[in-house]
């Protein structure tokens, strides 16, 4: 048999009940029936294996609360201000949160929108604002988890998974990084079969990494050798080690815009499909105020910087 439920009408009324020192009297002050208070009365002191909380004497309407039913009130009291207490900073939380901007990223798509972040930051500086830097493989189950609203990274080839909806912001053609003090032995134009064998630096996981595997294998005319030297978490630490020396790298166009010293680029032909880039949020949940901004800004800083031509080889 389950125990009674404490609810907080059955500690409002008995607080009702020790202040008018009588059921019948907060039954007329609040409008409820008497036989309402007996039963949340009756209640209370079955819920704590029949205590005794209110005593009367005989034939008497008016009651006095036992040591027990002092205690309890004083209880009450506490817990009710606290529960008060609650409600307001839930009330200003939910508000909070209505505003908000939580977007999660991956490395390489976390330089698309930090500048669009500070931007808005400094437009409105109470935002609240929360940014998670996620690896290819936890993304997606960031925006799932609700942990953010939006989460910035590429569509995978397979599709968008169930119970999140896609944003699309554009396109990534590919390019080769390659390291600066090599640049004369490689042509302007860059076929895929030309990086046949060669020491290649790619992302562990992700989109980016399945569509170059399929590339090199599926090439039309003949498969091609991905020698794997070094593989990293992210486009950004891609770049790095070419600057570094560890090899050459194909990564989307946009990431050109980012470039360190000691690396240039060359555009890429015969290569893999592009990847589209957007932003995954839940299905239901709709996007407004600063997060529908930022997405509408982060699309538009995404055409801008594909619109820059690829720096010229040097020499």
């Amino acid at each position: 048999m389950s125990e009674p439920e404490i609810t907080r009408q059955h500690l409002e009324a008995f607080l009702e009940i020790c202040e008018r020192r009588s059921i019948q009297a907060a039954a007329r002050a609040s409008g409820r029936s008497r036989a309402t208070y007996g039963r949340l009365l009756a209640e209370l002191e079955a819920a704590f294996d029949g205590v005794e909380l209110l005593r009367r004497a005989p034939g008497q309407r008016s009651g006095t609360p036992t040591a027990a039913g002092e205690e309890l009130a004083q209880r009450a009291r506490l817990l009710l201000r606290h529960w008060e207490q609650w409600i307001v900073s839930a009330r200003d939380a939910l508000v909070l949160r209505r505003r908000s901007v939580r977007v999660g990223a991956l490395a390489g798509t976390l330089d698309l929108i930090s500048e669009i972040l500070v931007e808005l930051r400094a437009a409105d500086p109470t935002l609240p604002l929360y940014v998670v830097e996620y690896p290819d493989d936890e993304l997606l189950a960031g925006v799932l988890g609700g942990r953010v609203d939006l989460g910035f990274g590429t569509l995978d080839p397979g599709g968008v998974p169930s119970r999140l909806v896609f944003h699309a912001i554009g396109e990534l053609p590919w390019v080769v990084v390659i390291p600066a003090d090599e640049s004369a032995r490689w042509p302007a134009v860059v076929e895929l079969a030309d990086l046949d064998g060669e020491a290649i630096v790619v992302t562990r996981v992700g989109p980016a990494r399945d569509a170059l595997e399929r590339a090199f294998a599926e090439h039309p005319e003949r498969p091609l050798h991905l020698h794997v030297a070094v593989e990293v978490g992210s486009m950004p630490r891609v770049v790095e080690a070419v600057a570094r020396g560890f090899g050459v790298a194909i990564v989307s166009h946009f990431r050109a815009a980012f470039l360190p010293p000691g690396v240039e680029i060359r555009p890429l032909r015969g290569g893999p499909p592009p990847i589209r880039a957007g932003a995954f949020s839940r299905q239901g949940d709709a996007l407004e105020g600063a997060s529908a901004e930022l997405l509408e800004r982060a699309r538009r800083r995404f055409a801008a910087l594909l619109a820059r031509r690829p720096a010229e080889p040097r020499g």
